[in-house]
């Protein structure tokens, strides 16, 4: 079973444990780092250079943090999700943004581990 080098970012550790419940079949998140705050995320994420980062976002806040750090580590998936937990943001260095309403549970799952989704 393939190790997801992970960050989380803002989330609560419900949600976080859930996401990892979810994907625990499929792969293991090896969960490097867990800020409770934003501050020298940047900095932080090149360091620990995960495959993985997972924000929560605040409320009425768009996703434009998961195109910013993906600038500065660019092999990983970032994937945002709206505070009300229906909405995934998922930025890769590939050029797409895929927005997903009413993200399911498994379709999150999908999302982690490399599953092709249709929005």
């Amino acid at each position: 079973m393939a190790n997801v080098r992970t960050i989380v970012v803002t989330m609560s550790p419900m949600l976080r444990d859930i996401i990892t419940d979810l994907v625990a079949d499929y792969v293991t998140l090896d969960i490097v780092a867990d800020f409770d705050s934003r501050t020298e995320i940047v900095r932080k994420s090149e360091l620990l250079a995960p495959d993985l980062v997972v924000i929560g976002l605040h409320i009425g806040e768009a996703d434009d943090i998961g195109r910013d750090l993906l600038m500065h580590v660019p092999a990983a998936k970032i994937i945002a999700i709206s505070c009300d937990g229906r909405t995934a943001y998922i930025h890769e260095m590939r050029a797409c943004r895929t927005v997903l309403p009413d993200v399911s549970s498994q379709v999150l799952t999908d999302v982690i581990i490399g599953t092709p989704v249709r929005a």
